[in-house]
């Protein structure tokens, strides 16, 4: 199978509000050697503020975010996932991909109404680079240099662990530089520490997790928090009902012993106590299974025998009522979560349907004439609304001057911070933070700062309607 990786330069950290400004994707061989590559710009959405913060680590201008020649998001969107369908199937890699890179992505196709599950669909699967070399260096450590950090932990940020195995890391944080130090660390890892790529390669693939974790009486899973390694001995007692990709395990720290005469409600204490005798794992998202063999020994549970631990799960296995229980139990644990007021924040809330998906397609074909009475014909309300904003930006000319109103408007209530809750940066707080990195930046960075904050406060004084807002 062929391999795509990628990295995205962002306006910031909040995946489900701020844009992508530059992507970058190599494809090669199942060899690791480069096919193709491909790269694209875009400037910056109305409603959406850059972080100074952020533009400071990746080097993008005042004068690029606003830049006429770089296309649209939606542009840029259409042209990645076109890129992207092209080179399928393949097996998607990033650096810290699924939790940051990956949602971005995902994000980016949902508002320019596209297919969003592009990377793990259609024979794809995805594999992280972070999630690989945190394994590395707990199971093959001597295999990979791995440098340390300000409290002495081994560092994982690409652009200290890459020159440190001796890749010319000069452009750090552009996209297609990150794309090929990740492209190098595959190579070292595949090459030095052979087990962990085979492990990873297998279970990147989330048929392979469920069978795994159905398969094996006991299983191990290393997960890193703040850090920190942390290696689980665990044995299966279900599924949760509500998403068949969510494996639910019991840890063998706690024994069939230990649920013995308890009530439900004392079980539920338990498990909301730690450490949590119930786990689960997503098998789509590259969970850190391990043979219980390799894992035993880096557990909390070394200091009995694998033997012992292998009859704590033959005890729960034996016991199908007490699996049902727990798993019955933790289900009921689970927080309700609250509908997301942001259509942003929807993006997994549903699926669209079949004549939805049509509809969308037709969007895509159409000319922006005619894109207005599709989207009103779309039933899901998320993408009715996501796109008419994206006539709103990309040719207002064809919506009515009280459409054009409404989404006039909700651009400076989100600019400004008006309105319902939202997570996405301001510009009063971006000023802040602009000034608070000023007022300690180099002389050589403060140009640079200033042409943002300058940019800021612009846009600022456009909108600001009384004091109390400037």
């Amino acid at each position: 199978m062929a391999f795509v990786f990628y990295d995205t330069e962002t306006t910031g950290t909040e995946t489900l509000h701020d844009q992508i400004l530059q992507f970058a994707a190599i494809l090669t061989d199942d060899d690791l050697n480069e096919v193709e590559r491909f790269e694209v710009r875009s400037r910056l959405q109305p409603h959406i503020v850059a972080s100074p913060g952020a533009m400071n680590v990746t080097g993008v201008t005042a004068d690029q975010l606003d830049d006429p020649s770089y296309p649209s998001q939606f542009e840029m969107a259409c042209q990645i996932h076109q890129k992207l369908s092209d080179w399928e199937p393949a097996q998607f890699i990033g650096h810290n991909s699924i939790q940051f890179d990956e949602v971005l992505l995902r994000s980016l196709f949902y508002k320019s109404l596209l297919p969003v599950y592009l990377t793990n669909t259609n024979g794809n699967s995805r594999l992280d680079t972070l999630k690989m070399l945190q394994s590395v260096s707990i199971y093959e450590p001597d295999s990979i240099v791995f440098p340390e950090n300000l409290r002495g932990q081994p560092s994982y940020k690409l652009d200290q662990l890459a020159p440190a195995n001796g890749f010319n890391h000069a452009n750090a944080h552009e996209a297609m530089s990150d794309v090929e130090a990740t492209i190098f660390m595959c190579r070292k890892v595949r090459d030095l520490a052979p087990d962990t790529w085979s492990r990873f390669m297998r279970f990147s693939n989330k048929g392979t997790v469920l069978d795994f974790c159905e398969m094996e009486e006991l299983f191990g899973l290393t997960e890193f928090y703040f850090g920190k390694p942390y290696t689980f001995l665990l044995h299966k007692i279900g599924v949760n009902p509500d998403n068949q990709n969510e494996v639910i395990a019991v840890d063998l720290q706690y024994s069939t012993g230990d649920f013995d005469g308890k009530s439900n409600n004392e079980i539920a204490g338990l498990i909301k106590s730690n450490p949590k005798p119930i786990r689960r794992l997503r098998a789509n998202a590259l969970p850190g299974l391990i043979d219980p063999e390799d894992a035993h020994p880096h557990s909390r549970l070394a200091d009995l025998s694998l033997d012992q631990v292998e009859s704590r799960a033959e005890n729960f296995d034996q016991s199908p009522e007490l699996k049902e229980r727990l798993l019955e139990i933790f289900i009921g644990t689970l927080p309700e979560y609250e509908p997301a007021r942001h259509v942003e924040e929807q993006m997994y809330e549903d699926f669209f349907s079949p004549a939805d998906e049509e509809r969308l397609r037709e969007f895509h074909d159409a000319d922006w004439a005619e894109r207005y009475d599709i989207i009103c014909q779309v039933s899901d309300a998320r993408y009715r609304r996501l796109g008419e904003f994206l006539i709103f930006t990309e040719a207002p000319q064809h919506l009515n001057e009280a459409r054009q109103a409404v989404w006039t408007q909700f651009v400076e209530d989100r600019l400004m911070g008006r309105g319902e809750p939202c997570k996405a940066l301001t510009l009063p707080k971006a000023i802040e933070q602009a000034n608070d990195l000023i007022a300690n930046a180099t002389a050589e960075n403060k140009e640079f700062l200033s042409k943002h904050r300058d940019r800021l406060a612009a846009q600022l004084d456009r909108y600001a309607v009384n004091t109390d807002e400037i």
